[in-house]
């Protein structure tokens, strides 16, 4: 079988018209637990952030494990001054 070139919506399509077709329970079960795994798959938050993003972090990280940071209640006050809260 030679797959040609599809988009997302093409594919799905092609699948269900296949799946439709198919009588044999155990290799339904076999698919649908392939299909199962793959949807409920959870993605580490981390792996979403932007190499801007993740750049900025680290050098967050970096600075606070050499002691570079402050207080939350002195974060709260440059808050506040900044927002005149």
């Amino acid at each position: 079988m030679i797959l040609k070139a599809m988009n997302a919506v093409e594919l799905k399509s092609d699948l269900h018209r296949l799946i439709d077709k198919v009588n044999d329970v155990s290799l339904l079960k076999a698919i649908k637990v392939i299909l199962a795994k793959e949807t409920t798959k959870e993605t580490d938050w981390a792996d979403t952030l932007s190499e801007d993003l993740r750049k900025e972090l680290e050098e967050s990280i970096a600075e606070a494990d050499q002691g570079k940071t402050m207080s939350h209640e002195d974060a709260m006050k440059q808050i506040k001054s900044r927002y005149n809260l």
